[in-house]
């Protein structure tokens, strides 16, 4: 089978991860690298993760399919970027976790732009091509989301794409996707940070608290490590449905004060609010 051409524009550890995924499974593509800074792209070339890589994004014109893994604030300006160079036939698509925004501006200046909305829900608190893997998203599930024609070519070009790679795509609208998110990727991150503000101004105030950590705040924690700038652009930019999920995630709080805080309440209750939460989670992993 003849190979085609990816470009895959910003490869860091999502970026790198398709390219060293290609790879593995001798997938029939050529894979150029295309970014700002030489040595890293060459980094990522000696990784294994790239056949060629340049820092000029006219050299999307050779790609048969581009994946845009930038950060969300970079993705319009980088389709931009490439779309005057773009061949005939090309598709584009992105790893970033917001959607409707991103594709609104797309399509509201390029009404027939060749351009599907993908999200692969995988991931690290840890960035660069030095921490991409091969198997970075096998099982996981690769979120499509259609312009407002449909794109189905496209979208049978992205699916069959990311299936290749060993994900699971999902069809679903771009502004059912976000609110979606918010919840269940882009809440847990908030919560994450918050906890780690907390108990760290606790230890502030006593610094016995550091001796006193253990495996529960470890793993609640882990993806406040991850990098503020990028999740600060994702944020901001899904903002109106994270406010939100935080809205209804105070709901909940505030109605388990309100029962512990009434007389005759205790161990049962406290079981009865932590069993279901084990049997609803176990119901969704």
């Amino acid at each position: 089978m003849a190979k085609r051409t990816l470009a895959i524009l910003g490869v860091g550890l999502m970026g790198g991860s398709i390219g060293l995924a290609v790879k593995k499974r001798r997938l029939p593509w050529r894979v150029i690298g295309i970014g700002r800074s030489a040595a890293r792209l060459a980094a990522a070339k000696r990784k294994g993760a790239l056949d060629e890589f340049s820092t000029d994004p006219a050299r999307a014109i050779e790609a048969d399919l581009v994946i845009l893994c930038s950060a969300v604030s970079d993705i319009v300006p980088s389709f931009e970027k490439i779309m005057p160079h773009l061949k005939a036939g090309a598709w584009v698509s992105d790893i970033g976790s917001v959607k409707s925004p991103v594709m609104k501006e797309i399509f509201d200046a390029s009404p027939e732009a060749r351009f599907v909305g993908g999200h692969p829900l995988a991931g690290s608190e840890k960035t660069g091509a030095e921490n991409a893997r091969a198997d970075l998203y096998e099982g996981a599930t690769v979120a499509l989301c259609p312009g407002p024609s449909g794109s189905k070519a496209g979208l049978k070009v992205l699916k069959g794409f990311w299936e290749s790679l060993g994900a699971k795509p999902l069809l679903i609208e771009p502004d059912i996707h976000d609110i979606l998110v918010a919840q269940t990727s882009h809440l847990p991150h908030v919560l994450a940070a918050a906890l780690a503000r907390l108990v760290s101004a606790l230890n502030g105030r006593d610094a016995r608290t550091g001796r006193l950590l253990a495996g529960s705040f470890r793993d609640m924690t882990r993806i406040a490590d991850s990098d503020p700038r990028q999740w600060a652009e994702i944020s901001a930019a899904n903002q109106r449905f994270i406010l939100g999920a935080l809205k209804s995630y105070r709901d909940i709080l505030l109605d388990l004060i309100k029962k512990f805080e009434s007389p005759g309440t205790g161990a049962a209750e406290w079981e009865d609010f932590f069993s279901k939460a084990r049997a609803g989670r176990r119901d969704l992993l």
